[in-house]
């Protein structure tokens, strides 16, 4: 009785939480006329208008913004994930004069909040002529006080014998460092696809750097919603729905990876 009664609660806890990206989806293939219906959830036909205005470009550049905020997701995720990793291993494995210093510095900076630094980093792109540019999102987002953290806890956990064997097998340190790599894929893969949702969630750093010709998804859907020329709702739940969709796929995806990478963190 005490296992059925937790099922049930879980189970409405969860129906709760996504009630309302199942209502979003649904509204996407609504009329005008049934997404004003609250008593109606599944439309009576699945019109595909909504959608298809939105790769028409009939309100806005749609596929444009969506391209920019994959280039700039995926390249930002994937040059942080490089950079943090031989950050971590470097941390982890090795030692030089003022490493405690510097990794309490990388602390340090997790607990800065991101609204402190826009005024430094609208001004450094501003200096190197990338303000406007989609680098000037990709660069500040590339090094990350949580993802050096993250990663030397992991490489911790590599035995010390495999870096001594790759040294008398001749390996460098950058050598050693890829021989080592795909030990932590699981890792690799869990803080890729975080860093990849919130760069691709971001929507203070793109409004402040961006010019419209490299806005991202976040920035445009906030446009449709305050545009002075009024749009079905079914289109802006068509666009919320394709925005929301890399993530949802990306993530069941990884899932078995990320899962094996918390628990291994989780035991050590």
């Amino acid at each position: 009785m005490k296992r059925f009664f937790s099922t049930v609660t879980l189970s409405g806890a969860v129906l709760v939480c996504l009630y309302p990206f199942i209502w979003m989806f649904f509204s996407s293939f609504k009329t005008n006329r049934e997404i004003y219906q609250p008593t109606l959830l599944i439309p009576e036909n699945f019109e595909l208008d909504s959608y298809l205005s939105l790769f028409s470009d009939q309100y806005l550049p749609f596929m444009s913004y969506f391209l920019n905020s994959a280039f700039i997701s995926i390249l930002q995720a994937v040059l942080a994930v490089m950079v943090t990793a031989a950050a971590g291993f470097v941390f982890a494995k090795h030692s030089f004069r003022g490493k405690s210093l510097i990794f309490a510095i990388a602390i340090l900076v997790i607990l800065i909040p991101k609204q402190a630094l826009v005024v430094p980093l609208f001004d450094w792109m501003l200096w190197l002529g990338l303000q406007g540019s989609s680098w000037s999102l990709i660069l500040p987002g590339i090094a990350s006080g949580l993802g050096i953290v993250f990663f030397t806890q992991v490489f911790k956990k590599v035995p010390n014998e495999l870096l001594e064997l790759a040294k008398v097998e001749g390996f460098s340190v950058h050598g050693t460092f890829f021989l080592l790599l795909p030990l932590a894929v699981p890792a690799l893969v869990t803080y890729g696809l975080l860093h990849f949702i919130l760069s691709w969630q971001e929507h203070l750093l793109p409004l402040l750097l961006l010019d419209d010709d490299h806005i991202t998804l976040p920035i445009a859907l906030a446009k449709l919603r305050d545009s002075s020329h009024r749009i079905p709702e079914s289109v802006g739940m068509a666009a919320a729905t394709l925005t929301l969709l890399p993530v949802v796929v990306l993530f069941g995806i990884c899932f078995r990876k990320m899962k094996t990478a918390l628990v291994h963190l989780a035991l050590s």
